[in-house]
């Protein structure tokens, strides 16, 4: 299977890459109008419009030679503090043939920049890197005469280097500006009357108290109902002097879940060109379950959680003239303006996104919701209009991830090697479904199911319970089979990149040594967007409290772009995956979700960091793989694994912690 997740890799991400096109606009007499906005929003000097055959489609790449010899280039990808705006302008600067320095980046701009496809998925380094260096390699040929050959890896004067963040000066002195600083003149400050329900209807509301004050204004849109003043503070003490009365939605108990998404279980089928096929098919399982001289059944569950990104989202809308401006922080810019496009009832042209780099996402900021209230409120006002979600409506508002139930039998031969390997997972996703092992006979799939909370994307999406479940389960037949964990799999790990990596990650670790009494060690490796990945964890457990002692972990990405931007992607994702694992999980009530604060809500903390090792394999002749989610899938069953073996008892539910009761 490890093989078959390649080859659907390679099929989604690989192909023609030649420029089919390019065309040299100036100053055009034909031009369309919202070519003409376009064109007079960029300014003087020459612009290179240059179409990329990619995936089967044509990718537009845009390049600006301005008036003084430097070099503007456009993409709607965006930057959350994961370092794309820094790789993205490496690829260009590579290209073109000139130094970081003269290459300026413009991200997330609707009017300005091609719909290059959202910030997810990790597909910014395996998609929009290659598209880029083409077209800036067309770009330079035009420009100098000569070949538009990409420039080979070992002639990389940019790429390949850990250049530092091109804004670095500008956040380590505050001057660089983040959604939440984003005004404009005449703009009025909007506090949302808030629902306390997940769901709920607004029946009615009394505004009587705060109709008298100066400077306010209360305003509904349908469900919308906000207080907007001059400033922040105002508006607060206003909203928070409304009443109103809303009909809710009830919500079924979190224990009840698992057995809902079985009722409501929509059976996979086969989807071979999908991104994250839902349901992969090898062999004959049930013969290979009939056939095993052995068998092991597991059930492995996932709660939803938050996002909880450092920047809470903020947007600010100026609706004038029939159209919209909304300044925001969405990692999908395009995806955005489509949403309030329909929310207004107005042509998607008629809406520009204007997108900053943001304090973190995670998958919580593809949506537009901020962006939508500000949009709608703003054209009640009748002047630009700031929303800032507190931190308590990003935790209520936003969606979480989706909670997942996985259903795991297998059976192994006399040989104590997996012949059969049947893997359901219920409600949270198809990513990372394929198992990253050569086991002949399987069914794996992802049944759809009907959940009541809002759930969306999150890094990696249901990858990290797909992985939590197969690298458990192979723990645990480990633990049966009284194989050393790393040897058993080895014995079923094909790929030999894969291979490597969990073989260096065991020795860096000392796998094997001895490590005293209440302590305990895990391992989990995967191959998942076309990274191999491996991580060995060390545990110390005192009664009830559990101490992360150190992880050592290595990454295969192929050719690394920028080695440090890639060491800080896989280290804060291992970092964030700990939060998961251990104690991360949002609570709901009969009609509301009970988590709300950060005060109730553990994430990993300075001192919860243990001593780390991650180091990469640079492998300069292989094709870069995306970085920004396939780490965090290490963290949970590594440390499954050492709480196994510090302890005796398994866990087979997300969070670990506290440790309470668990299975023998």
């Amino acid at each position: 299977m490890a093989d078959d997740r390649r080859t659907a890799y390679k099929r989604r991400f690989d192909g023609d890459l030649e420029p089919e096109s390019y065309e040299i606009v100036d100053i055009l007499d034909t031009l369309t109008p919202d070519r003409r906005a376009f064109l007079a929003t960029l300014g003087g000097g020459l612009l290179f419009l240059v179409t990329v055959r990619a995936q089967d489609r044509d990718l537009p790449v845009r390049v600006q030679v301005t008036d003084d010899g430097t070099y503007r280039a456009f993409t709607g990808k965006m930057d959350m503090g994961q370092g794309s705006r820094t790789l993205l302008t490496q690829a260009f600067a590579e290209e073109l043939g000139v130094p970081v320095e003269r290459v300026t980046l413009v991200m997330g701009d609707t009017r300005l920049c091609p719909d290059d496809g959202g910030t997810w998925a990790s597909i910014t380094t395996p998609q929009t890197v290659p598209v880029i260096r083409k077209a800036a390699a067309a770009v330079r040929a035009s420009r100098i005469g000569g070949t538009d050959a990409l420039t080979a890896p070992a002639a990389w004067t940019t790429l390949g280097r850990s250049l530092p963040n091109t804004t670095s000066v500008a956040i380590v002195t505050g001057a660089k500006t983040y959604p939440s600083d984003l005004r404009l003149p005449g703009m009025l400050h909007a506090s949302l009357v808030r629902s306390p329900h997940h769901r709920a209807q607004l029946v009615a509301y009394d505004a009587a108290a705060v109709e008298r004050m100066p400077g306010v204004r209360v305003l509904r849109d349908a469900d919308l109902l906000a207080v907007v003043a001059a400033d922040p503070g105002t508006a607060r003490r206003a909203a928070a002097r409304v009443t109103a009365m809303w009909t809710p939605a009830p919500l079924r108990p979190q224990d009840e879940w698992p057995a809902r998404f079985k009722a409501t279980a929509v059976a996979p089928v086969e989807q071979p060109t999908a991104r994250y096929p839902p349901l992969l098919r090898r062999g004959d399982v049930e013969a290979g379950l009939a056939g095993a001289v052995r068998r092991l059944s597991s059930t492995y569950w996932v709660p939803p959680i938050a996002h909880v990104p450092m920047e809470p989202r903020a947007a600010v809308a100026d609706w004038r003239d029939g159209g919209v401006t909304v300044y925001g922080g969405s990692q999908a810019p395009f995806l955005v303006r489509q949403e309030v496009a329909q929310a207004l009832q107005v042509p998607e042209a008629r809406v520009r996104i204007i997108a900053a780099d943001s304090g973190g996402g995670f998958g919580g900021k593809q949506r537009g919701e901020c962006e939508v209230e500000a949009a709608r409120l703003s054209r009640l006002a009748g002047a630009p209009v700031r929303v800032a979600w507190t931190r308590e409506e990003e935790f209520t508002c936003s969606y979480t991830r989706p909670a997942g139930l996985v259903d795991v039998e297998s059976g192994v031969d006399a040989d104590g090697r997996l012949t059969a390997l049947r893997f359901a997972n219920y409600n949270s996703g198809a990513a990372g479904l394929a198992p990253q092992y050569d086991i002949p006979h399987q069914w794996v799939g992802h049944y759809r199911a009907t959940a009541e909370v809002r759930q969306g994307s999150y890094r990696s999406l249901a990858a990290v319970a797909n992985n939590f479940a197969l690298e458990s389960h192979m723990d645990e037949w480990a633990a049966a089979l009284e194989i050393d964990p790393v040897a058993f799999r080895l014995r079923h790990i094909t790929d030999a990149r894969l291979r490597q990596v969990v073989e260096q990650t065991a020795a860096r670790f000392g796998w094997g040594t001895p490590v005293g009494q209440g302590r305990g060690v895990g391992i989990s490796c995967n191959l998942e967007k076309d990274a191999r990945l491996a991580l060995c964890v060390e545990v110390a457990v005192r009664g009830t409290d559990v101490r992360v002692v150190r992880m050592v972990a290595t990454g295969d990405f192929g050719a690394a772009l920028n080695p440090g931007a890639l060491l800080n992607q896989m280290t804060g994702a291992i970092i964030q995956g700990m939060g998961g694992a251990l104690w991360e999980q949002v609570d709901f009530d009969a009609t509301a979700q009970t988590t709300r604060r950060l005060s109730r809500y553990r994430l990993p903390r300075f001192r919860d960091v243990p001593v780390m090792d991650v180091q990469l394999i640079d492998r300069r002749d292989v094709d870069a793989a995306g970085a920004g989610e396939s780490p965090i899938t290490l963290t949970a069953p590594a440390l499954a694994a050492a709480l196994f073996s510090a302890t005796g008892r398994r866990r087979r539910s997300l969070p670990l912690l506290p440790l309470g009761d668990a299975a023998p």
